[in-house]
């Protein structure tokens, strides 16, 4: 019975009650009967031989059967093929049970099957035992999780894969490192050898210019290998320290270790310094890496001086979400970062060539930097300066 057309009979719909939308109760009759009646949850009512008893009205829409056909019916009657047995063994828990919950599959009048959570509860009615089954359709709950279970198989099947193409690489760089280490160390006495015999030969009793210029190549051609034998040595040896035991530095001792280091070279060019760590006054790393991270900044500032001022170099540190960040600035030669701000990390690259140089102080700060979880920025314009930006370690929001 549609109630809330009993109560309008005269088509009249109070605008002012906050209630009107919503089913009506008729509160001269059975209300329990009329909740029951009126539940959006599909409700059954069955005896302990599963003999259907009583159904709402969401049970009729939810199976597609007339109430009559219904109640010729037993829960049985419902149930796929394949959730019989469960069925009965859900009867079977209930005998000695008040209620339980279970999941369970339905067959509709149109054949269709949809899943259910049900909730039966006993009650006893008189001296015989029946069950209030509480039905809830999840079938696009039950797809949801098998979907989500798809793409999860999917993620572990992907990363298992990537997994393993990981190690592949790994194997490979580590194959790649042990040849270049067994290369460049090989190199060494041969190259060596060449250098010292290239010294010892008198280009004065060589009898023609000709030989004597291609003597001077020759010589050249050597140097130049000689300083990239030894200079690979350098980067090998630095990657063997990136697993180097961390401790607690504090700033202001190891910076004035490295400065004492290169008094020479800061005092030569008048540099002035600003240091300021008062914001974050020490971390945790390892001693060799701190330290090389600040001469090889410091240097390469000294290195990269304009001729026509003063060099100022000012060097902060301060915590940026986490990280300890060290920042080195200075107003020399600069560079363009839009055009090489790529290459100034590079293995052997130089963006000034009218100094001397290796090409791997930058290459070894960041390879550094990377090894702790951090991360370099640099800007920097023509004839302006350069600002490096170092996240020494791991930042919170990445």
């Amino acid at each position: 019975m549609d109630m809330k057309n009993e109560n309008n009979k005269d088509g009249y719909s109070d605008l002012s009650n906050p209630w009107r939308d919503f089913q009506q109760i008729d509160v001269g009759g059975d209300i329990y009967e009329q909740i029951f009646k009126y539940s959006i949850f599909p409700t059954i009512v069955h005896d302990m031989a599963m003999n259907i008893i009583k159904v709402n009205d969401s049970a009729l829409q939810e199976f597609g059967f007339s109430r009559s056909e219904l109640l010729k019916k037993s829960i049985f009657d419902l149930h796929t093929e394949d959730e019989i047995e469960h069925s009965s063994d859900v009867l079977e828990s209930m005998k000695y049970s008040t209620w339980l919950s279970t999941e369970t599959k339905f067959r509709r009048k149109d054949g269709s099957i949809f899943s259910a959570q049900v909730t039966p509860c006993k009650y006893i009615l008189g001296d015989t035992p029946i069950i209030h089954v509480h039905i809830e359709n999840i079938t696009e709950r039950k797809r949801a999780e098998a979907k989500m279970q798809e793409l999860n198989t999917a993620l572990e099947v992907e990363m298992a894969r990537v997994e393993f193409h990981s190690k592949k690489l790994e194997i490979k760089t580590k194959e790649l490192e042990e040849f270049a280490y067994v290369a460049a160390h090989d190199l060494k006495a041969p190259i060596t050898n060449l250098n010292v015999l290239s010294e010892m030969i008198n280009a004065d009793r060589l009898s023609s210019q000709a030989d004597i210029q291609l003597f001077s190549k020759l010589k050249n051609n050597i140097d130049q290998i000689y300083k990239t034998i030894f200079t690979l040595n350098e980067v090998i040896n630095f990657k063997t320290t990136l697993k180097d035991k961390k401790e607690y530095l504090v700033f202001e001792n190891v910076f004035n270790e490295v400065a004492q280091s290169i008094t020479e070279q800061l005092n030569s060019t008048n540099t002035i310094l600003s240091v300021d760590f008062s914001e974050c006054t020490e971390i945790e790393y390892p001693p060799l890496h701190l330290k090389s991270v600040l001469q090889n900044l410091l240097t390469n500032a000294v290195k990269y001086k304009s001729p026509n001022k003063l060099l100022k170099i000012e060097v902060k540190t301060c915590i940026v979400n986490g990280s300890v960040c060290l920042t080195m600035k200075d107003n020399g030669l600069g560079f363009d970062v839009e055009k090489y701000g790529r290459k100034v990390f590079g293995l052997f690259k130089r963006l000034h060539t009218h100094v001397e140089g290796k090409g791997v102080g930058m290459y070894i700060v960041k390879s550094i930097v990377v090894a702790h979880g951090g991360s370099i920025e640099v800007k920097s314009k023509p004839n302006k300066g350069t600002l490096f930006t170092v996240y020494l370690n791991n930042r919170k929001d990445e």
